[in-house]
């Protein structure tokens, strides 16, 4: 390609073991497709620039001193344009709000970056580019083609300046490329590929019972509600709050005391919260309801045991106002009947006493493992329990070997098993799905608002095509998380100056 290095100094071999690269240019090429996508993808587009004039520059930042600037005609406006298109090809439309705008030119801002600092990087590292290897790119260049070939006429009547942006733009795709095969275009060893083929081997199915929280018996929170009385207790009030210190409070609560001011007035004028357009009226609540309004717990029982028609004195609430309550409704005892009590009761131990509903489910799952080991379709049966399974998988945490479009090991299918959604990132489910062994059954687990018992119905290895794949793949992986870690890195760099936000800001804001 008759590019040169003018750093070319080899390491000795005590230094440090050489780099094993790209040898195909298959595999060269596929690298660069990885810096196309990953690296430099055009990804969102514009709507500020249309109101600049030529000349006209707007820096958004700079890359180790040199600002990252749009002008008309530059890289960041042609990075601009292309999102916009990109954007605009999968279905989204440029409707002119801030949001769109945001996403075009953050993206377009980050794509400049980029281009500059690996510009910086290539030519820091001493890659040249030959006159020679221009002039062949010159000629092949599609602004230059007629008919398949090159076309003196074409380049005769190309301006000066046309040519030399063409020129220009070939100079900066080869260095940037050249520098990203050179960063990320190392094959792994067989010893790693290996690795990863013995982690794909054993693969599990297994099958389950799910105890979900949600399922927590009435009665169990109808029990809670009758130990715990005081919390379940009704009553009507108004509320006002004050924002500013507690003396503006205390006064206001003396002119209401005095009857020179109605609570009502007082709210509707002076308080700051969402009920203040009511006259401070909250409706009726429970006693647990209006835990979180104090700061000290003791004042809430000194309002609830207020008299209808009764003004509190002023609290401090737990989020630093000051408030004062006129009891409209005297708090009743609660009712055990009513549906509305065992709902709330729910709502109650869902927040402050989930522990209470985890003990209950393990405590079941417990009793079911115990009767289901030695039939487990039987013992779930006779608790009218739905067994549900999966297909075979491997340990795969977190899907670190998915791409996205398709993934090198099977996966875990949760498309039928809510209950197992993120349990591939979970490491209780993931050590005793890989601990036991065939048949054997798991301790309780908690997944999900669910506690499971599983049985491992399945071990088998993975099929040669599963594996086949991790043989052709894995170098474009790992590639990929090299080209990911390497725009990453640029993005974090100290080098980077980031003014994106605030130039932004000010711009789209003078534009509407």
């Amino acid at each position: 390609m008759a590019l040169k290095n003018d750093k070319q100094q080899q390491p000795s071999s005590g230094d440090r073991a050489p780099k094993t690269r790209h040898g195909n240019p298959f595999v060269y090429f596929g690298t660069i497709a990885i810096l196309v996508i990953t690296i430099i993808a055009f990804v969102v587009a514009p709507s500020l620039g249309s109101g600049m004039g030529e000349g006209d520059t707007l820096s958004f930042g700079s890359w180790n001193g040199k600002s990252i600037a749009f002008a008309q005609g530059s890289y960041f406006a042609t990075q601009v344009q292309a999102v916009k298109t990109q954007l605009e090809s999968q279905g989204y439309s440029d409707s002119g709000d801030q949001f769109f705008a945001y996403q075009v030119w953050r993206r377009a801002f980050e794509n400049t970056a980029i281009h500059m600092a690996l510009l910086s990087e290539a030519q820091a590292s001493g890659i040249a580019v030959s006159n020679s290897f221009l002039d062949a790119q010159m000629a092949s260049h599609p602004a230059f083609i007629e008919d398949g070939a090159f076309s003196r006429r074409r380049f005769r009547e190309a301006t000066t300046a046309v040519k030399a942006s063409i020129r220009s733009e070939i100079r900066e795709n080869a260095l940037k490329e050249r520098y990203v095969a050179d960063a990320v275009s190392i094959l792994p060893s067989n010893a790693e590929k290996n690795f990863i083929k013995a982690m794909a081997q054993p693969e599990r199915a297994i099958e389950y019972v799910a105890f979900p929280f949600s399922s927590y018996p009435d009665s169990a929170r109808l029990d809670f509600a009758r130990a715990n009385a005081g919390l379940f207790s009704k009553t009507a009030l108004s509320k006002l709050t004050i924002t500013s210190n507690a003396k503006e409070a205390a006064d206001i609560l003396a002119k209401v005391r005095n009857g020179t001011l109605s609570f009502e007035d007082a709210a509707k004028n002076y308080s700051k919260d969402q009920y203040a357009s009511r006259g401070g009226d909250m409706g009726e609540r429970y006693a647990w309801e209006l835990k979180a309004d104090f700061k000290d717990a003791s004042a809430l029982d000194a309002v609830v045991a207020l008299s209808a028609g009764a003004v509190s004195d002023v609290y401090e609430t737990s989020t630093g106002s000051w408030s004062f309550y006129k009891v409209n409704q005297a708090a009743a005892q609660p009712d055990f009947s009513a549906s509305a009590l065992v709902s709330s009761a729910g709502d109650y131990i869902n927040r402050f006493e989930k522990g209470l509903v985890e003990d209950y489910f393990l405590k079941r799952a417990a009793d079911f493992a115990n009767a289901a080991a030695s039939d487990f379709g039987s013992a779930a049966a006779s608790q009218s329990l739905t067994v549900k399974s999966t297909s075979s998988f491997p340990l795969n945490y977190g899907g670190a070997l998915d791409l996205g479009y398709f993934s090198l090991f099977n996966t875990l299918d949760t498309s039928n098993s809510p209950e197992l959604n993120g349990a591939d990132r979970n490491e209780a489910f993931l050590l005793a799905v890989f601990s036991l062994g065939s048949g054997e059954l798991s301790k309780p687990l908690v997944l999900n608002d669910n506690v499971l018992v599983l049985r491992v119905s399945e071990i088998r290895s993975a099929e040669e095509s599963t594996l086949g794949l991790i043989e052709a793949y894995y170098p474009s992986v790992l590639q990929e998380s090299l080209s990911r870690d390497l725009a990453s890195g640029i993005m974090k760099s100290p080098k980077l100056k980031d003014n994106f936000l605030d130039t932004f800001l000010r711009v789209f804001a003078s534009a509407n």
